[in-house]
């Protein structure tokens, strides 16, 4: 399972550093989070966070190692293996908040739509929202995983940042590294927020309010 998160690690500075992390889902989840089994992937040195599509830089060598783990490698030979043993892994979800998860995954920004579902935001008073259920049989549709790929793969052949951001204002799908994994599913691994959504009441505050 893979994180990235920023943080501040100066006092009385603007300085935003960036750590992309995972976890081996194997493990048991009482020890699955304890530091020393935490994989410490990469780091992003600020001093901002890293925007958008950029963040690719960062996710190519992790999605080499990944490619690697997927197709198997061999471990030393051990007592109880004397010619040693094959071992596979794979990426099986992206647990992060919301903004982070959509950068690294191509999706766009959360304020204009969910990455699960046809949802759009409504904007008005100059903010958006994702109010209005009326029309629900038209966009409580599951996106297509496919077509993000072949969105993302076109997203790389725009030639120019004009024409990428009218490709995102129409698709709303950047390209992302991790779609160089054969097995990954930008829209079934991508976790809904646990934090914000449910810890932190946004989910409680949308059934009250809207």
């Amino acid at each position: 399972m893979l994180n990235v998160d920023w943080f501040q690690p100066f006092d009385g500075i603007n300085h935003s550093t960036g750590a992309i992390y995972a976890v081996i889902c194997n493990l048991l989840y009482n020890i699955r989070f304890k530091q020393e089994n935490l994989l410490l992937l990469g780091m992003l040195p600020g001093p901002n966070e890293v925007s958008l599509h950029k963040i690719n830089h960062y996710l190519a060598p992790i999605v080499n190692e990944l490619t690697s783990l997927w197709e198997g490698i061999i471990l030393n030979r051990t007592y109880e293996h004397q010619l040693g043993k094959k071992i596979r892994a794979a990426l099986i979800m992206v647990s992060c908040d919301i903004p982070a998860a959509r950068k690294i995954c191509g999706h766009i920004s959360a304020l204009v739509s969910c990455h699960r579902c046809q949802k759009k935001a409504n904007y008005e008073n100059h903010q958006h929202n994702f109010a209005g259920m009326g029309d629900m049989e038209d966009w409580f549709v599951a996106r297509d995983s496919n077509e993000h790929l072949q969105n993302a793969l076109g997203w790389r052949r725009c030639n120019s940042d004009a024409s990428r951001k009218r490709f995102v204002k129409q698709t709303g799908v950047r390209w992302s590294e991790l779609l160089r994994l054969p097995y990954f599913d930008p829209i079934r691994f991508t976790i809904v927020d646990p934090m914000h959504c449910l810890f932190l009441g946004i989910a409680k505050w949308i059934v009250k309010r809207i």
